[in-house]
């Protein structure tokens, strides 16, 4: 049980206290630099005030030091309750890598008090302390009392450039989606036979990856007789009842003006029990906000997905023709640009439609890119699912966004489950045009051929994170080494 000081404590440092600590280092700077310049004509209000920000500065710290103190001890008292139930969190991919992810953001907080501890004592020693100091030094107390006051402005500069990376977690680190943002998946499925279940389980994070499985085990196992009673074979139902939810979850966080509540109510009534369906709304693994806060994470970071998904509707709703136009209608969501030092997912999917051939249809992709492209060269051959007249689209769909939503939501899931999803992704350093080709034949004849081109760009995020701190903390050492060799002796 977490105490409620703990969780005033992290509440306090997620809203307020990262953003003080991207004000108070630049306040108290100015005001230090100020008062160094004025020295003794600096009126007494302006050094009250200077004093007051460099308490507010260390209380800012203790507090999150202390957050990161206490979300690490929570982490590892969730870990041992979880192993206990025989969650297997030990032998999840990627959980112990995402751990030392955790922990790391939490000791840089730790970093951050030491910091402005050490800087408010070095400022403190070149105000007040200094000629004592100097004469146990043997050396010119002027220049001892500039050298610590640059020592203190570069400490500042220090704590700012750690903020600049910290994430401050929650206070329970393993309740669902609150890992999302320290996991990246690393391995992925070329073939998503079940386009959006298999992609999520990937995207999430190892603990909410576990409360996914048993989530959607529930559902599979919990079906409406009604469902889907003329598919066959029937032990589609459950993979099929499955996407049916997850798509109607998406469709209701991304439309949620046309899927509102009660028509996802309505909806999930159809597919799965009432109890079901209060655990899918309300319920204590996944619920309705939990699958929002999974959807907003993941299509910023991971769009290419649900792309395809909101293509399919758009074609749904405004050129419906194109999908029984050729005997394989090809979607792809392949992104112009890709930020350097960071993979970019490419996604195709492919809607069989050749009505008269109800055996497995084999197709082949082949992909090429540049030298600079990793992987540069990829073949695959996969089976795509046989038309077996589940999707029927109407000439007509003018309607589906207005009132045919249920034939809208019928489609949308029957396409996705009669397709097959490629996805791979690729990776380059080299800024600037990559040329891509890709093919997709069956028996040796061409079905569909795109040439597109890759631009990688500099991300100023990127640059932020990663090089703002090394700036910042380069100017923190080499600022009083610079100062001291001009004026200590």
């Amino acid at each position: 049980m977490v105490s409620l000081l703990a969780r005033i404590i992290n509440g306090y440092a997620r809203i307020i206290g990262r953003i003080l600590m991207f004000i108070l280092p630049i306040a108290v700077c100015v005001g230090i630099i100020y008062l160094n310049i004025v020295q003794s004509g600096a009126p007494p209000e302006i050094q009250l005030t200077v004093n007051i920000l460099w308490y507010i500065l260390l209380f800012n710290s203790l507090v999150l030091s202390l957050n990161g103190v206490l979300v690490s001890f929570s982490f590892d008292i969730e870990v041992k309750k979880l192993t206990k139930k025989g969650t297997p969190i030990n032998s999840s991919a990627g959980f112990r890598n995402l751990e030392r992810k955790y922990k790391a953001s939490n000791f840089y907080l730790l970093i951050i008090l030491l910091f402005v501890a050490l800087s408010y004592g070095l400022y403190m020693l070149s105000t007040h302390g200094y000629i004592e100091v100097s004469q146990w030094f043997n050396v010119s107390a002027e220049g001892f009392a500039t050298l610590t006051f640059y020592l203190a402005i570069s400490s500042i500069i220090f704590a700012f450039s750690a903020t600049i990376i910290i994430k401050v977690p929650t206070l329970t680190g393993l309740t669902v989606g609150s890992l999302l943002q320290y996991y990246q998946a690393s391995r992925h499925p070329f073939i998503l036979k079940s386009l959006i279940s298999e992609s999520i389980s990937t995207l999430i994070d190892p603990i909410t990856r576990v409360y996914f499985l048993q989530w959607s085990e529930i559902i599979a196992n919990d079906i409406s007789d009604d469902f889907a009673p003329n598919l066959n074979p029937e032990e589609e139902r459950p993979s099929l009842a499955v996407q049916n939810v997850l798509v109607l979850l998406y469709l209701h966080y991304r439309f949620p003006e046309i899927i509102d509540k009660d028509i996802l109510e309505k909806e999930l009534f159809r597919i799965v029990s009432f109890d079901s369906v209060e655990e899918i709304i309300y319920g204590d693994q996944l619920n309705l906000k939990d699958w929002k806060t999974i959807f907003e994470y993941l299509t910023k970071q991971t769009p290419e997905i649900f792309l395809i998904i909101d293509r399919i509707i758009l074609t749904l709703t405004e050129t419906p023709e194109q999908f029984a136009a050729k005997d394989f209608w090809i979607s792809s969501a392949v992104p112009p640009i890709q930020k350097k030092e960071e993979s970019q997912n490419i996604l195709f999917f492919i809607l069989n439609r050749k009505a008269n051939d109800p055996h497995p249809q084999k197709l082949e992709m082949n992909y090429s890119g540049t030298e600079d492209l990793s992987p540069r060269d990829l073949d695959i051959k996969f089976t795509i699912r046989a038309y077996n007249g589940f999707v029927r689209i109407p000439k007509d769909t003018s309607n589906f966004l207005i009132s045919e939503k249920r034939q809208l939501i019928k489609l949308t899931t029957g396409i996705l489950y009669q397709g097959t999803g490629i996805w791979f992704s690729v990776h380059s350093e080299n800024i600037g045009s990559n040329l891509v080709a890709l093919s997709f034949s069956s028996n040796s004849e061409p079905v569909a051929t795109q040439i597109f081109n890759l631009r990688v760009v500099r991300d100023f995020k990127v640059y932020l994170q990663s090089w703002g701190p090394k700036i910042l903390a380069s100017l923190g050492i080499f600022l009083p080494i610079i100062r001291a060799l001009l004026g200590l002796s």
